[in-house]
């Protein structure tokens, strides 16, 4: 091939082939590029390290040797090229981005997370694939690490990169922080940066640096922000830049750090405030000023028969059957020999769902262990509420006397985990009824179990008990903010936010009512804040699809209630478009009950416009199988068989439904028939099962000789 001399080296110096050290050997970069694209990666690798002994220089060997030792896992290997790489040129972005990718597989995310963001100083305004390709594994691992907002900027960046193709993994690193309930909404949305005030003296230093800043060059900007920092102390812009560039580092202590101080800025809203701070418990991997300790409570015993006996005999110890035993031993040697729920209150001696205020919360779960060879017979105590710690040794001490229990922090929970407390001790039918009874308990005693939660934050006190304290407003109020932004909470109960504010003595979350494109321009972390109702269509269609893209479940809901009672057309663009809000009802109802009565309501307004009901009626199968209604079940399936019969999408889809449920054989057949002996199914039976192999299986006949398939429950 002949080479462009003029054309910029491969070797990602950024010098052209002419002026780079690359220029005596890239003459073999065709004939390696066409071994990499046949699939011959091996005999390539091998072809590199000739070249490079006979000319050690070719610092583009080096950066294509890299990315296929990358692609091969040959992670020791890397390491060992992308240091040579690195000797040879310090600067080269792609030998800093090799660095990166070998500390990144050594788990060594802090010095993954430099050496990239060196890679993108270095790289000017065009960044190479392979940097971007790296930036994408970073965030993944950063991620799975708990430092969101710096796993989100990184996939930010592969994502919205021009010309760069290969995005699927930093699109499923944000899907997956944006779609997840449990990340709190103040971790789904970069923080914008603060502007400067207007007329003060250090304004085009600030332009400088948010310039450099923009141009993702990192170190510089933040070199420049630190030098405003001592010239201008406490002023919002400048740690807002301070803490974009510590997210870029990926220091999530600087970044808590920052945050504090941006809370501690008297020029801000008190709400502005409670936010920085609230953020600051969501961008590391742990919530520690609002976090709920856990304790472990150990006591030996001498007889652990006496002990099993004396626990069991005690009305508050509920006994656990043999495979919970199983699962708590884990990876044990020896697991425990019995395992109880240590219950808040006697449990009632009728079966079925008791009023809330007898229903009893499992507060610990007791584990009594034999002796062993370098340990005494012992009982432990497993997930005590640091809160709870007086009333359980009471318990334990009128149960087991004369046994000393000692405790230790056995780790934290998220502050929101203990607004819905786990029942125990109940006799109930079936997860309808155990369904029922978590609804009640939460009801009655989530606001409560918050309030009174004592945190870190407010010094060992709690929302309820410091709401006098003055100089504490600012600590509830970010903890009603960050409680704000915990979705599997506020789906539960969407008045429990004002309802810690009154208690808390902090202003409720002020309501935001858009009109026009303003709807657009709403952060993620007040989106449930929105005023849906005098919105139009297109806006109400906007703030459903972005609910469910960042998991913002009361503002959805809110939307698709209002889209599904306004007037729409049938005919053009908004055909349809009621289905929207009803599948997202349907998808985070509170109750069994709400996604029946919108499921049927979508099916009636699918029906009444001549469109398809597949889907629906696809999702109503599981549904009514877990409810154990096994008519209504044969009705939708039947009611499939018959409107989409020839339809092979559907009926696969219904196929695979059946299969993974474990009724039916991939070919069709039942699982299991019903006892009665069936009647004969004929050449000319109607009805019957599509298989991949074309045409349909009849499904077995009962007694009277309708087609039916046959599912738990019809015999």
């Amino acid at each position: 091939m002949s080479i462009d001399t003029y054309a910029i080296c491969p070797c990602g110096s950024g010098k052209k082939i002419k002026f780079c050290k690359c220029k005596d050997s890239v003459h073999e970069l065709d004939r390696v590029l066409k071994m990499v694209e046949g699939g011959q990666l091996v005999p390539a690798l091998d072809r590199l390290s000739t070249i490079l002994k006979d000319h050690p220089d070719a610092a583009w060997a080096l950066a294509i040797r890299g990315r296929l030792l990358m692609d091969l896992r040959e992670y020791q290997s890397l390491t060992e090229n992308a240091e040579r790489f690195t000797r040879l040129q310090p600067s080269n972005p792609l030998a800093l981005t090799q660095s990166a990718a070998a500390a990144m597989f050594n788990r060594d995310l802090g010095k993954a997370t430099e050496l990239l963001l060196e890679a993108l100083t270095e790289s000017g305004q065009m960044v190479d694939s392979f940097v971007l390709d790296v930036a994408s594994m970073l965030s993944y691992g950063l991620a799975g690490n708990g430092i969101l907002l710096t796993a989100r900027i990184y996939a930010t960046l592969a994502f919205v990169s021009d010309g760069y193709e290969n995005q699927s993994m930093a699109a499923n690193v944000l899907q997956q922080i944006n779609r997840d309930p449990n990340v709190n909404m103040l971790a789904k949305m970069m923080p914008d940066l603060i502007p400067r005030p207007d007329g003060v003296d250090w304004a085009e230093r600030y332009d400088e640096a948010a310039l450099l800043l923009a141009n993702n060059k990192i170190v510089l900007a933040e070199n420049k922000f630190d030098s405003l920092q001592r010239s201008a102390p406490m002023q919002p812009s400048v740690l807002s830049g301070l803490f974009t560039c510590a997210i870029w580092r990926g220091d999530f202590e600087q970044q808590i750090e920052l945050l504090k101080k941006l809370s501690q800025c008297e020029s801000l809203s008190l709400d502005d405030r409670a936010r920085f701070l609230a953020m600051s418990f969501v961008v590391g991997p742990e919530s520690g000023p609002v976090a709920i300790k856990k304790l472990l409570l150990t006591g030996e015993i001498g007889s652990i028969d006496e002990t099993m006996i004396s626990l069991s005999a005690n009305s508050r110890f509920t006994d656990l059957p043999s495979d919970v035993l199983h699962q708590l031993k884990g990876d044990q040697e020896v697991g425990p020999r019995a395992a109880y729920q240590m219950l808040d209150r006697d449990p009632p001696e009728s079966e079925g769902v008791p009023a809330s205020d007898l229903i009893p919360e499992t507060i610990g779960l007791v584990t009594v262990y034999g002796r062993e060879t370098d340990r005494s017979a012992r009982v432990e105590v497993i997930g005590v509420d640091a809160s709870m710690e007086t009333k359980v040794r009471e318990l334990l001490a009128a149960a087991v006397p004369n046994v000393e229990f000692q405790s230790e922090v056995e780790g934290t929970v998220p502050l929101a985990t203990i607004a819905a407390p786990q029942p125990g001790g109940l006799k109930l039918k079936d997860a309808q009824e155990f369904e029922t009874v978590q609804k009640l308990l939460f009801d009655d005693r989530a606001v409560d179990n918050l309030a009174n939660a004592t945190v870190e934050l407010l010094d060992g006190g709690s929302l309820a008990s410091t709401s006098g304290d003055e100089t504490k407003q600012l600590q509830r109020a970010a903890i009603v903010r960050y409680l704000e932004g915990e979705d599997n909470l506020i789906a539960r109960d969407e008045s429990i936010i004002h309802r810690l504010s009154d208690i808390a003595n902090v202003p409720a979350p002020e309501v935001i009512t858009p009109t026009g494109d303003d709807v657009e321009e709403i952060p993620a972390y007040n989106l449930n804040r929105v005023d849906a109702t005098a919105l139009d269509i297109d806006n109400l269609v906007y703030l459903i699809q972005r609910a469910q893209q960042i998991s913002a479940t009361k503002v959805g809901r809110a939307a698709a209630q209002r889209l599904t009672s306004m007037d729409v057309s049938s005919d053009g663009e908004m055909a349809g478009v009621k289905l929207l809000g009803y599948t997202f009802m349907m998808q985070h109802a509170s109750s069994v009950d709400e996604v029946l009565e919108n499921l049927d309501s979508a099916k009636a307004y699918a029906a009444a416009n001549n469109m398809s009901t597949a889907s629906l009626l696809l999702t109503e199968l599981p549904l009514r199988l877990r409810l154990g209604q096994p008519e209504k079940f044969q009705e939708c399936v039947q009611s499939i068989m018959s409107q989409y019969g020839n339809n092979p999408e559907v009926m696969g889809q219904l196929q695979q439904i059946l299969v993974r449920f474990g009724l039916i054989r991939p070919d069709g057949s039942p699982v299991q028939r019903p006892q009665a002996a069936p009647a004969a199914v004929g050449s000319d039976a109607g009805g019957g099962l599509w298989t991949p192999d074309g045409g349909s299986k009849p499904a077995a006949q009962g007694a009277e000789g309708g087609s039916k398939l046959w599912v738990p429950g019809m015999d």
